[in-house]
């Protein structure tokens, strides 16, 4: 198998254009690797090519083909973290690795130019948070869920953990280089002063907060919730973006994402900390770098997004969907920023139940 490097640039992966196997190619290769039949339809992915598989006995999977551009340490560490969590008895359900015929983790998809790392989970069943309107009590579950996965994650190691991530938020004041490409002049004002107050007051504090292995990518397009009511969470998916960071950056990414436009545009995150915080405590000063950190991830969201459309073009189908989502990020972005950060270190000390003093 030839070893495939990863690009120092993190812009290269997602730059470069997903894997263009056909249905046909890729479910030739899973029935020769795993023995697997059965109807194939494509899932939508940043820098991926995905494809759910269905058997005629309903049994479902889901088959991952890596970027060329991704290293295969880094395919390496996502199979062996998955295994990890399965090891601790997580009680929260994700992906199970699937084992080729000859007991490997992986195989290998041949195209003209590149050899791309092809792996195959478990999927999981559930429909996708971001297809219903979350309220307090299921952010709250929300919040123990990333706790118990990040518990789970606890002590895991390996060489491919420090991937060169756009999505890596210590990074995130070398996406100033991309703020050209957001055409809004006063929305390219609010995300350059969010970066450049994560230069000043969080980039220097980073290296004394604890750090681990994180998922580092729980949108509501990758927490799945319950068919049946009352509305539970289902699973969490999708660890292609992890990364050993520190670990409140974890809660920052997800909380960015409980965004409401009601009177109350903090209730939902506020509930989901207060959650995470019944499962596992915040330790020394990670309570007061998320302030920052939530505007942070909400600042990278959009920049992304704007320089994708620029280099893929609104057509692009991952493009399409974060459109979607766009607006909601700009307008959850200005409404924090309307806040102080001493409002909202109480707001955050309230809901862990902790002195503000």
């Amino acid at each position: 198998m030839r070893a495939m490097q990863g690009a120092a640039d993190p812009l290269t992966a997602i730059a470069s254009s997903p894997p263009q196997f056909t249905a046909g190619e890729i479910a030739s290769l899973v029935a020769e690797q795993y023995a697997l039949h059965g109807e194939l339809d494509a899932l939508v992915s940043e820098r991926d090519q995905n494809f759910r598989l269905t058997t005629a006995d309903q049994h479902r999977y889901v088959i991952k083909i890596a970027n060329a551009a991704e290293a295969m340490a880094t395919t390496d560490f996502q199979i062996r973290a998955l295994q990890h969590i399965q090891r601790t008895g997580c009680p929260v359900a994700v992906p199970q690795v699937v084992l080729t015929l000859g007991g490997a983790t992986m195989t290998t998809a041949s195209s003209a130019d590149a050899e791309h790392a092809l792996r195959v989970v478990s999927y999981v069943p559930g429909r996708p948070l971001e297809d219903i309107e979350p309220d307090v009590i299921l952010a709250r579950q929300l919040g123990r869920c990333l706790a118990e996965i990040g518990i789970a994650l606890r002590g895991f190691e390996h060489p491919g953990d420090s991937q060169p991530l756009l999505w890596d938020m210590r990074r995130a004041a070398e996406l100033r280089r991309l703020l050209r490409h957001i055409t809004d002049a006063e929305l390219r004002a609010e995300i350059g002063n969010c970066l450049d107050d994560f230069a000043d007051n969080v980039a220097p504090r980073l290296d004394m907060l604890r750090s681990q292995v994180i998922h580092n990518d729980m949108n509501p397009g990758n927490v799945l919730v319950t068919t049946k009511m009352p509305v539970s969470i289902a699973g969490v998916i999708d660890f292609g973006d992890m990364i050993r960071a520190p670990l409140v950056i974890d809660v920052a990414v997800a909380a960015s994402y409980l965004r409401s436009d009601d009177d109350d545009a903090l209730a939902m995150l506020m509930s989901f900390v207060g959650g995470y915080a019944e499962v596992r405590q915040f330790e020394g000063a990670e309570l007061e770098v998320l302030y920052d950190l939530v505007r942070t991830r909400l600042a990278t969201t959009l920049t992304i997004l704007y320089w994708r459309v620029s280099a893929r073009g609104e057509a692009d189908a991952y493009t399409t969907e974060s459109l979607q989502g766009g607006a909601s990020a700009a307008r959850f972005l200005k409404r924090i920023n309307r806040l102080s950060r001493s409002e909202f270190r109480t707001r955050l000390h309230d809901c862990c139940n902790l002195d503000t003093g």
